[in-house]
């Protein structure tokens, strides 16, 4: 289902916990850190079986690129939320990682608790607009 900014989480949560299953819920890493940790923290207090994928491109693209509050420490919020270190796991989403990612997928979508997978790749229009700073340099 998409509804809005922040509730991937809840949504996701209340299907796992209505019986839906695989639920996963995505969320980009700004909207985690202003509106997604609260859910995570009720699924992994409650023990809903889902997988929270956070897409972190390590910035907060759509208002200028700054720095989101959970750049380089989302591993850490997760952790402190609850989700167990050995179900926060890092993808990096690009063709040559396509059997890796599937594979860390199926694993947390079969754990029987909450799992978050950080997907991490530096955003296209960032990296684009860092290159020509260092084109003209």
């Amino acid at each position: 289902t998409t509804l809005d900014m922040g509730a991937s989480i809840t949504m996701a949560k209340g299907a796992a916990d209505a019986g839906l299953h695989p639920s996963v819920a995505i969320i980009g890493d700004s909207t985690f850190t202003h509106s997604g940790m609260p859910g995570l923290l009720d699924a992994v207090n409650d023990k809903s079986k889902m997988v929270v994928i956070i897409s972190d491109n390590s910035t907060t693209a759509m208002t200028g690129g700054q720095d989101s509050a959970g750049t380089s420490r989302l591993h850490l919020i997760c952790e402190g939320l609850g989700v167990e270190k050995e179900h926060i796991r890092v993808m990096v989403p690009l063709k040559a990682n396509l059997e890796k990612n599937m594979q860390i997928l199926k694993e947390e979508i079969e754990y029987d608790g909450v799992s978050v997978i950080l997907a991490q790749r530096e955003c296209v229009q960032t990296a684009i607009r860092n290159k020509k700073k260092q084109q003209k340099a």
